[in-house]
């Protein structure tokens, strides 16, 4: 009777053991430490006094500003430069180099080892060596990629113990790369049969209104008979879509499937569509693993005279995003990635290239779920460096098998359109001697077909001249609106989009008298006299920017002579962490170049691209502000982005006449002559093109107003601003009155005066206090010169305001009380569900 007994007991054993599928499990919580303890791998090893922090985490980030961190004897050809330069905050004057540690007891119950558990990384900064129970198991330099690896050999019963040794190099980045387990970490446990991670590839060869094919290529692991089902599942959760196999598995298989759907819901930029496929592998009628896959239905094509979705011809108005957001610095909140997209689709932005590696996962699920394209990024050197300790020195070893990840990974994204193999890569100067370009390309091809391959040159001359335009399927030019013509012409099949516009600089709410525009040339046709300021504070009128970078109209100009260029990717979306070009010797710490600044808020360029990109919407929004107690100037230009037909300007009731756009005749900037590669500059003909300019408006205290009206001469719209009285109290806004627990929750805050208007001029300090469900996580105000450490509760307002960012923590509401000199303010509007 025992004998049946313990049979009858262990077949339920085995059989509980196979019902038990995939699971996966976030590795928050983690012991940290800065210093490299040697024995820090080992499971024995004494962390009891190591710092408990939550992942994602940069550590880096919240250690203080010091440009001793990053000062660099660099000679960057991009700019145009001969000699070595001395520069000061280019990868963000934060301590992110040197060695952090994390370690984390993970707890596995003996039926749990005979499953297979793996660790997936989305993310580790850098050189990350991994070790389970003080075992090796594994290690990857690249910081971007995400890696898993197989650790099922190294588990016991009871506790485990997870150790991760990472190290940051001097020099190693040309922008803030972040530091530490800056994006999740996974434990994905499933038994030995199962689909492959990443082991799924959907792909919808044929499309039209009243079916769609679907492929299936999926990869399984293990070895026996199963039976797999396939379910397709539209957005309303319903089964469109159903198939179901036998198959024999030895070790590992490729199952391939195809599936017919009518009527399908294309994913498009206005209805981001997604489908759902479902993998379910059967061991008779037990459940032994589930995979679950989201994917779009939709076409791309990409012909000479442009790209097309579903057979639309689409125009990319799109800018590229550096992956740090802002204060809280690299570690990926999703929420505050929303956060951007969001004001991104704002301001008419349809497509992301994510500059210039892979993004976290999570970025591209909003992309897909937000109606966004995407250019899927690789590389920023190859074996060429661009600095001393870069990804060239592992490309030789590692390159194939990141940019097979990134691929394998990020495949089923249906916002992925093209997949780049480089940036500004430095084989472009020497024409490619060991032929890169097709290698990597060829990489690209074995894996996916259904997209474009590309690469962002930033000398179009070389790259056309080696063929490296040319062996990728579509070629993308950085900072070249002279001469895409000239290119045009004599490349009359080349496929190309602008992958880097702009490189005018500016500060929100800043503004510079008198305004001048630099219009002398290099024979490269780069600026010669870019005005810096000593402040590290340029002004918002487009007119000083970095030597090879242009005011954002010379580039819809151009777009619009040229349209067979694929469109427009801005540089940037945001201002990011480090490249403060040219504001080096200013003591910068981050860049200048963005509509929207460091900490999330819109400089007036914002409105100018809204009046170009949502020609459908109504856009009134005229600078500068009209609070000036010490002007060194007389008069000054009002600029107004409309998209209305004209506007008239009013100072105290007093107007300044009616004013139009005036559109160019010419291109005055364009060029024959393909290597004079830059177009450096703007000019006030430029600006009026694209924006109602009343030249010489005389200041005077009190109220200015701009009334639009329509092609009929009917007032359709005003805008007043006035001039600010003193400072009288602090205003608290949160952006999003409730988020969910555990998410971040983001303030406006500013200082006005009594009547509420923004008092433009106050820079004073701010204490910080949150209390109630949430902690203070960081802070910012958009001043590219402010060294205050971002962690700490303290912020100095930077013309009028700054942002403060909070960690939410349990349900409930967030008090956050400001103090400023003696206005103190408290909020309680932010909940927490």
């Amino acid at each position: 009777m025992k004998q049946y007994l313990s049979i009858i007991i262990l077949i339920c054993t085995i059989n509980l053991l196979k019902a038990q599928t995939r699971t996966v499990e976030l590795l928050k919580d983690w012991k940290f430490s800065n210093y490299d303890y040697g024995a820090a791998f080992q499971e024995d090893f004494n962390d009891s006094k190591w710092d408990n922090v939550t992942v994602p985490h940069d550590w880096a980030a919240k250690g203080d500003f010091d440009f001793a961190n990053d000062v660099q004897l660099t000679m960057v050809i991009q700019d145009g430069e001969s000699k070595p330069r001395l520069r000061m905050g280019r990868s963000g004057a934060l301590p992110y180099t040197g060695i952090g540690w994390y370690r984390t007891n993970y707890s596995v119950s003996s039926k749990n080892l005979e499953q297979k558990t793996q660790l997936l990384f989305d993310g580790a900064m850098s050189n990350a060596k991994v070790y389970v129970n003080g075992q090796y198991a594994g290690e990857r330099p690249f910081g971007y990629i995400s890696f898993h690896f197989d650790i099922t050999k190294f588990l016991k019963a009871g506790d485990n113990t997870i150790a991760v040794r990472l190290e940051n190099f001097n020099r190693q980045s040309r922008w803030y790369p972040g530091a530490g387990l800056y994006r999740k970490v996974s434990v994905i446990k499933t038994n030995k049969t199962h689909v492959k991670t990443w082991g799924t590839f959907v792909t919808t060869p044929s499309v039209s209104k009243k079916k769609a094919i679907v492929n299936l290529n999926l990869e399984l692991v293990g070895s026996g008979d199963f039976i797999i089902k396939n379910e397709i599942f539209n957005l309303e959760g319903k089964i469109v879509a159903t198939k179901k196999s036998a198959v024999v598995i030895k070790n590992n298989k490729t199952v391939k499937e195809e599936f017919e759907i009518s009527k399908p819901n294309l994913w498009s930029l206005e209805n981001p569509n997604l489908y759902t496929l479902k993998t379910t592998v059967l061991e008779g009628s037990t459940m032994i693993d589930t995979y679950e896959t989201t994917f779009g239905i939709r076409t791309i094509r990409f012909e000479v005279d442009g790209f097309y979705l579903n057979d639309k011809k689409t125009r990319f108005q799109g800018v590229n995003m550096h992956h740090d957001l802002g204060p809280t610095g690299a570690a990926f909140h999703r929420e505050l990635f929303v956060r951007q997209m969001k004001k991104m689709k704002a301001m008419g932005v349809n497509a992301i290239r994510f500059s210039h590696n892979p993004p976290a996962p999570e970025a591209l699920d909003v992309c897909d779920e937000l109606g966004l394209l995407a250019i899927d990024e690789a590389f920023d050197e190859w074996q060429i460096g661009k600095v001393i300790n870069g990804y060239s020195i592992h490309f030789d070893e590692w390159a194939k098998t990141d940019l097979t990840d990134m691929i394998v990974r990020d495949r089923n994204h249906p916002s992925v359109i093209m997949w780049s193999i480089g940036n500004e890569i430095m084989e472009q100067y020497k024409l490619d001697p060991n032929n890169i370009t097709d290698y990597l390309n060829k990489i690209v091809k074995s894996l996916d077909t259904t997209r474009a391959t590309t690469a962002g040159f930033n000398s179009a001359n070389n790259a056309l001249k080696s063929g490296m335009a040319y062996t990728v399927d579509v070629a993308g030019f950085n900072y070249k609106p002279g001469i895409y013509g000239a290119i045009r012409k004599k490349h009359p099949n080349l496929k190309f989009y602008a992958s880097e516009t702009g490189g005018t600089v500016s500060v929100r709410n800043s503004y510079k008298f008198p305004v001048v525009f630099d219009t002398l040339h290099n024979k490269r046709g780069a600026s010669l006299n870019t005005f810096v300021f000593p402040d590290g504070h340029p002004g918002n009128y487009e007119s000083t920017q970095v030597p090879w970078g242009y005011p954002a109209v010379k580039e819809f100009a151009s777009q619009e002579k040229n349209t067979s260029v694929y469109g427009e990717f801005v540089w940037t979306g945001y201002d990011y962490l480090g490249e403060p070009s040219p504001y080096h010797e200013a003591k910068s710490r981050s860049s200048y170049f963005a509509p929207v600044d460091f900490v999330g808020l819109e400089k007036d360029k914002y409105y100018l691209y809204q009046t170009q990109w949502k020609k459908d919407e109504e856009v009134l929004h005229f600078f500068p502000h009209w609070t000036w107690p010490d002007l060194n100037v007389k008069s000054f230009p009002v600029v107004c982005y409309t998209s209305y037909e004209k506007a008239e300007l009013f100072v105290n009731g007093k107007s300044y006449g009616v004013q139009t756009k005036k559109p160019l005749s010419t291109l005055d900037f364009e060029n024959t002559n393909i290597n004079v590669e830059a177009s450096g500059g703007g000019s006030w003909n430029l600006t009026k093109a694209y924006a109602i300019v009343w030249d010489d408006v005389v200041y005077e205290p009190g109220e200015v107003k701009v009334v639009a009206y329509n092609k009929k001469g009917k007032q359709v719209a005003e805008m007043t601003r006035v001039t600010a009285g003193e400072p009288h109290h602090i205003t608290i806004e949160p952006e999003i009155k409730t988020i969910n627990e555990g998410e971040v929750g983001v303030y406006v805050i500013s200082v006005v005066d009594n009547n509420g208007n923004l008092c433009p001029h106050y820079n004073e300090n701010m204490k910080i206090d949150v209390q109630g469900s949430a902690s203070f996580l960081a802070s910012g105000n958009g001043d590219p010169t402010n060294l205050q450490n971002l962690s700490k509760p303290e912020r100095k307002f930077f013309n009028g305001q700054a942002v403060i960012f909070v960690q939410s923590n349990k349900k409930g509401n967030v008090d956050i009380t400001t103090t400023s000199g003696n206005f103190k303010k408290t909020n309680h509007t932010l909940t927490v569900k």
